[in-house]
């Protein structure tokens, strides 16, 4: 079953009734005012006992099946659903979707529609009870194998495996895209094709694994280059495309994927994901201003001088941006510009020990904000041994306001990393820091000269053996 196939049987399902065998009357001449009354008094209760036993009534009407009370019993589901989240019954859920009346007198399609919307509405109105969604996606899963709804259960195992990435359930949620994307790759179902290939690159960059999450953004991308989608869609496409170029260390293209999202959503009004992305947007400047001032890679090499006005990024952000969605999010990328600014590691502890829930929360914030400060801490370290042939380590420690052990820790790793040239001699508690000497070219080109005389000679020698098999 094809996409456009489905999508035909929804729209036919939108404008016919469905034929189940019940008596209908004419459209125009239905009569609709009892259920209307009781839609229109359960809006008017306060109790949600009471609210739900009068949208119930309606749902298990079997009088009225034209056209005008299928409309309105399919707006008392939704309503039924809502007072039900509201009132903290999530396990009433799975029950409405499986054993009211109204999902009976409805077709296939159409009754696809309200369970996929039925389940986004509970998704929007509990965004925190990832577990309670879990539940009902997988209770939904089950029914639908059942009655053998494989549209259906396609799109509900694609909710669920956004639900495990949320919950950081990346073994379970890569198990069950992979299944997933064999059936879609039969059936050519683009749309929910690029939706599933995006989660796949989501799985694998929370695995730590950036070549398969780029390959799996690059299929969702190429499917999206054959249809119509969404700008929420394409702005999560461009979110993920900046993350991943951000994970490269290319800052610069990252920051402009980032910017294409945040303009998109600010269109959208969806400042949840407007501020992700300003505050990705700002992480992208932080990095690439002490990238090129501290004269330091992607990986963390670093250099010993960079100049106050290279890194000054103060002015990172517009004033209309700034002011419209000013909060902690802002503030707390802001405080960590300053800090990364004045290559101040206490200021920049305390900032992100001030904002844990706003740095810390984030995958990509977070590993970006650890790789920085390690960067800065290197950086700062050097510049104190740099006038140095020998200095103790506990003036080093003083002068950094850290723990002894941890600054032993980080001179022996920035030596064996070949940050610079020296011994810790822990008898002595010193640090005895060698100039680094010019490079011997002779005996780089000398040690060429040997390789490829070793290469010719294995040559020459395997054509030889040959020669003598040949002989014989």
């Amino acid at each position: 079953m094809t996409n456009e196939t489905e999508a035909m049987d929804i729209e036919l399902a939108e404008s016919r009734p469905p034929t189940n065998g019940f008596d209908r009357q004419d459209d125009d001449e239905e009569d609709i005012a009892a259920l209307e009354e009781l839609v229109d008094d359960a809006s008017e209760r306060k109790s949600p006992d009471e609210k739900i036993e009068l949208l119930r009534k309606v749902l298990e009407d079997k009088e009225y099946l034209g056209l005008k009370a299928i409309s309105l019993k399919e707006r008392a589901m939704y309503d039924l659903a809502r007072t039900h989240c509201e009132a903290g019954s999530y396990e009433a859920i799975v029950p409405l979707l499986k054993e009211t009346m109204f999902l009976e007198q409805i077709t296939k399609a159409k009754m696809a529609k309200v369970v996929r919307a039925v389940l986004d509405m509970v998704c929007n109105l509990a965004p925190t009870e990832l577990d309670m969604q879990a539940k009902i996606c997988r209770s939904i899963i089950e029914w639908t194998q059942q009655e053998k709804r494989t549209f259906l259960r396609q799109r509900v195992e694609a909710k669920l495996t956004s639900i495990l990435v949320d919950q950081k359930d990346f073994g379970p949620a890569l198990t069950l895209v992979d299944r997933l994307l064999l059936e879609l790759k039969k059936l050519d179902d683009k749309q929910l094709l690029v939706e599933t290939h995006l989660m796949e690159a989501k799985i694998h960059f929370g695995l730590r694994n950036v070549p398969k999450a780029k390959a799996a953004l690059t299929a969702s991308r190429t499917a999206a280059n054959a249809i119509y989608v969404s700008p929420q869609l394409q702005a999560t496409i461009d979110s993920m495309s900046g993350t991943i170029h951000c994970e490269e260390g290319d800052y610069d293209t990252a920051h402009s994927y980032f910017l294409e999202a945040f303009e998109q959503l600010d269109q959208l009004n969806n400042r949840e994901k407007a501020v992700q992305s300003l505050k990705y947007m700002m992480l992208c400047r932080i990095l690439d201003s002490l990238t090129r001032a501290l004269k330091i890679s992607a990986k963390g090499g670093v250099g010993a001088k960079s100049d106050r006005s290279d890194v000054d990024i103060s002015g990172m952000i517009s004033g209309r941006q700034g002011v419209k969605y000013a909060g902690k999010d802002i503030e707390a990328m802001s405080s960590i510009a300053s800090a990364a600014s004045r290559r101040s590691l206490k200021e920049f502890e305390s900032v992100i020990a001030k904002y844990a829930h706003e740095l810390q929360d984030d995958l990509l914030i977070k590993h970006h904000l650890y790789i920085l400060k390690e960067q800065l801490l290197e950086s700062n370290l050097i510049r104190i041994i740099e006038p140095y042939s020998c200095v103790e380590i506990s003036h080093i420690a003083s002068m950094m306001q850290m723990p002894l052990a941890a600054i032993e820790k980080k001179l022996s790793q920035m030596i064996l990393d070949g940050k610079f040239q020296g011994i810790l001699d822990q008898g002595k508690g010193q640090l005895i820091v060698y100039e680094e000497s010019e490079k011997d070219y002779a005996m780089e080109k000398g040690l060429e000269v040997i390789d490829n005389m070793d290469a010719i000679v294995t040559t020459l020698f395997a054509r030889s053996k040959a020669l003598r098999t040949m002989m014989i």
